[in-house]
Parts: structure tokens; sequence; C-alpha cells
């Protein structure tokens, strides 16, 4: 049984509660189009990680029968801590590397691209990264951990990441220092230029401080949320796709080999990427988030798609055993189709009217 039929509707609950918190402590944390096109990137993904989540599995269980060294007691609990720790300092890499080399940024990028922080942003995850990840878990392989201890600790990792993107929990003091927090997580996301490429860890904040990609969040400075070439759509296909063409423009604008290779594995904030994408300096007063106009109309439709989307991806965990591949891919490239329309809808001139900026 897939264990996302579960913890989905918690990740709703939860998400419903931090709203009705926030609006009583007099806080809007929540803007509606911002919010389903995180809700629907998180479907997206969902509706691709279901195969490519198993793609991932399979490589690691072919590295660990080709090169595990070690064999390992399950039934003791100190062997699913170490795994767990070692899992955390190699995603500390994986998170790294989707920061610091561009053609992993154009996979991580969907992540950052919400303007706003609350426990919706944590569901904007890529459809990509799949194809790239499982190679940094070779340590584990090497060490023979079990592809049942890797599975589960890599979604023990991945659910403690879901409770930290919130603005309701401040500062939490000594754990700063050796776990991921609300507090250093919201510097992760933000634009300023204290926050770039900082706090890395999944779990452990220790990673960055070893490693000198720790920051704290500054209290005298707000957090700006997202990237500082903003998305500019609702489109959660878009979203996960979009850095991919940037790279292509780069590539095909380069003039050398070594170029060109810079431009899919160099950092993300080189010059040339930097004038290929048209990013500003960062001036923290200047910053205006993205919105487009809706009506409510289109607010009810927006609502209706996350439900409809949320009972199909159900639905595909529970039938995606007795399907074939090709039936797999052909139930999910039909829900993206449906998502990319929904997103795109936001901007149709024809559908614009009154706005309502925040979640209402």
């Amino acid at each position: 049984m897939n264990p996302y039929l579960y913890t989905v509707p918690v990740f709703f609950l939860m998400i419903a509660t931090e709203y009705w918190v926030s609006r009583i402590r007099g806080r809007d944390l929540y803007r509606f189009q911002d919010t389903v096109t995180s809700l629907n990137a998180g479907l997206v993904s969902q509706f691709i990680n279901i195969m490519g989540g198993a793609f991932s599995v399979y490589m690691y269980s072919l590295l660990v029968g080709q090169f595990s060294l070690l064999s390992w007691d399950t039934s003791q609990l100190w062997v699913w801590v170490f795994a767990l720790v070692l899992y955390d300092f190699c995603y500390y890499w994986v998170h790294r590397a989707g920061h610091e080399v561009n053609l992993f940024w154009a996979s991580h990028v969907i992540h950052h691209s919400s303007e706003e922080f609350n426990l919706s942003t944590a569901l904007r995850q890529s459809a990509t990264g799949f194809y790239f990840k499982w190679v940094f878990y070779f340590p584990l392989a090497v060490l023979g951990i079990p592809t049942q201890i890797f599975v589960v600790v890599a979604l023990i990792d991945l659910l403690y990441q879901y409770w930290v993107h919130t603005q309701l929990v401040g500062r939490m003091g000594i754990f700063e220092r050796f776990l991921v927090t609300p507090s250093n997580h919201r510097v992760h996301h933000g634009q300023n230029d204290y926050c770039i490429d900082k706090n890395y860890g999944g779990i452990f904040s220790i990673w960055d401080q070893l490693f000198g990609t720790y920051a704290d969040e500054r209290p005298d400075e707000m957090v700006i949320y997202g990237v500082r070439k903003p998305l500019r759509s609702w489109d959660p296909v878009w979203a996960n796709i979009q850095h991919y063409f940037v790279i292509g423009r780069l590539v095909r604008a380069s003039r050398s080999w070594h170029e060109k290779f810079m431009c899919v594995f160099g950092p993300p904030r080189s010059p040339a990427h930097l004038e290929a994408v048209g990013e500003a300096p960062f001036r923290a007063a200047e910053f205006v988030s993205f919105s487009t106009p809706y009506t409510s109309r289109m607010k009810h439709i927006g609502a209706a798609s996350t439900i409809f989307g949320t009972f199909m991806l159900m639905l595909l965990y529970l039938v995606a055993p007795r399907l074939s591949i090709w039936e797999s891919l052909a139930y999910s490239f039909l829900m993206l189709g449906f998502f990319s329309f929904i997103g795109r809808l936001w901007v149709r001139p024809s559908m614009m009217g009154s706005t309502s900026p925040r979640f209402q």
C-alpha cells in the first residue's frame, strides 16, 4: 500500500490548520493562486514520481547488488538510525547540487518558485529530479544498506521536511545548531543576499555548519521568498520544465564546447546565466509578488481542480500495481495536461475580473 494514501490527507489537514491559525493571529500567509499552484505542483510531482520513485529504488537496488561490501541486521534500531543519518548527509549533497549545478537547478527551482512560505510550499516539489538523485546515495549502497531501509529512511527524511515550511514557528534556540527548523529553512527559501545557497540540510543542520553553508535568520531583515528570476506563471507543468529551456538557450548561444559544458554543469548564477534569464540586482524594497486578477468563477475552478486531481492521484495509488507502464504513463500525462490547462486559465484575459490578492 502506497504510504502517500495516508500522508496526503494529513498534509491537507495541516495546511488548513495553518491557514486558520494564521488568520486568527491576523496574518495572511496564503494567496489563493499561489496555494492552488503549489498544491497542483505537488500532485503533478506525484503523478510522475509514482514511476520516477520506482526508477530511483530500482537503480539503488542495482547499486546495492553490484557494490555492497557489508551486510546488516535490520532488526537492530541503531542500523536504522545510522542509515537515516547517512541518508541525510547524502541528501545534503543532493540538495546542494540542486542549487549549485545548473542542470540540477532546472529540476529543483520549482520548489523555490513560490513567493510565499507556508505548508503548501512544501508540496511544490520537482517532477524531474528522479533521473539524477539516486546517484548521490551511492555511499549507502556501497555500505550495503538494504533497499527496504533506504526506502523507509528516505520517506522519514522527506516527511520531516514538510513541517519546517511555516512562518508560525519562531526560532528554536539550541535546536537551530543541529536540526533543520522553520527559522533556518526560511533562510533557505529567501532571495535576500545572505540567504542565497544556504541551509541545505534535510533533517540535520550540522552538515551546513560543517561545510560553511549555514546562515541564521536575521531578525532585522525580512526574508523575501522566491527566486530572483520569478516564474510569473501559475502552470505547475511549465514550472517543472521552464529552466531546461533557459539552459537550452544558453547552450545554443555559447561559442565553445567548454562554454556549453559550463552552461549545463556550471553554477546557475554564472554571469552568462544571469544575463540570459534577465536577473536584476536584488532590492528588497522594490520586490512585488507576481499576481494576476481572477474572478470568483476561477476561484471555484481552481479549488475544484485540486480536489479532482487529489481524487485521481488517490485512484492511481490504488490501481497502479495493476497498470502497465504505458497505461500509467498515459494516465499521468493526461493529468499533466489537465493541470497545465488549469494553470494557464488564471492569466487568460477573458477570465480576468476583480482581484483578491490573498486567500479569502
